[in-house]
């Protein structure tokens, strides 16, 4: 391109020498501007055509550093992602190894060990140190037992008849999220309370499974409560 510029610059320097009189009606000075001006267009519209060039590929370098941000971002967001889907299938997978602990646990009446589990994986899962899990009566409508991994009264709006009038399996309250298993059992469900720490809550099934499974536990308990309970014969 700059050659080009520089043949122009040198013709039109030129350009007196070459032109020797008049053509037509036009005169040998009128000519000779005429020719310059014809060289000065050319170098111009060559000009504006390079600068749109240089404009367009300017424009593709930032769109193509846009979708590189965007790239890295969806990549550290994926790696994120995995990473968090890796630390949650290990919870759940603790969980269905110590099962079976758990449940020989329940069987001796070890019950806060038992339970122990649940909420530690609550804990992981709503990213909060503050975790409640009450067992509810629902024909009664009274608390059967309440195990929670913070100490005050963080919880205590959560009274039997405040969780039993909702429908829902899963819903949120101001800044509490609460979980229910989906069936009872004996007329029994659990629910797991949870202190909101992010506006959107991805694993509500995960918190439906943890009841459920907290209700197992618990009806382990009240079987074996209730087969070492003395049976009176009447006489």
């Amino acid at each position: 391109m700059y050659w080009i510029y520089l043949t122009f610059f040198v013709l039109i320097i030129l350009t007196p020498k070459v032109i020797q009189g008049g053509a037509l009606f036009f005169r040998e000075e009128d000519l000779e501007s005429l020719v310059i001006f014809c060289f000065g267009m050319l170098g111009f519209a060559l000009y504006l055509a390079k600068e749109k060039a240089l404009l367009r590929t300017f424009q593709e370098k930032l769109h193509l550093q846009k979708q590189k941000n965007i790239i890295t971002k969806d990549l550290s967001d994926s790696y994120s992602y995995i990473g968090g889907l890796n630390r949650k299938f290990d919870v759940v997978k603790e969980l269905i190894f110590r099962l079976p602990k758990d449940t020989a646990e329940t069987l001796r009446k070890k019950q806060p060990e038992s339970f122990q589990s649940i909420l530690e994986a609550a804990q992981v899962f709503a990213k909060s140190e503050k975790v409640s899990l009450r067992f509810v009566d629902t024909k009664t409508k009274s608390i059967k037992k309440i195990l929670e991994s913070s100490r005050g009264k963080t919880f205590d709006g959560f009274d039997a008849e405040t969780l039993l009038s909702s429908k829902k399996t899963f819903w949120e309250e101001q800044n509490f999220a609460i979980a229910r298993s989906p069936l009872q059992a004996r007329g029994i469900a659990a629910y797991i309370i949870f202190y909101k720490t992010s506006n959107h809550i991805e694993d509500a099934d995960v918190f439906k499974i943890l009841a459920s499974q907290a209700l197992l536990l618990f009806s382990l308990e009240r079987s074996v409560i209730k087969e070492e309970q003395p049976v009176s014969v009447k006489k």
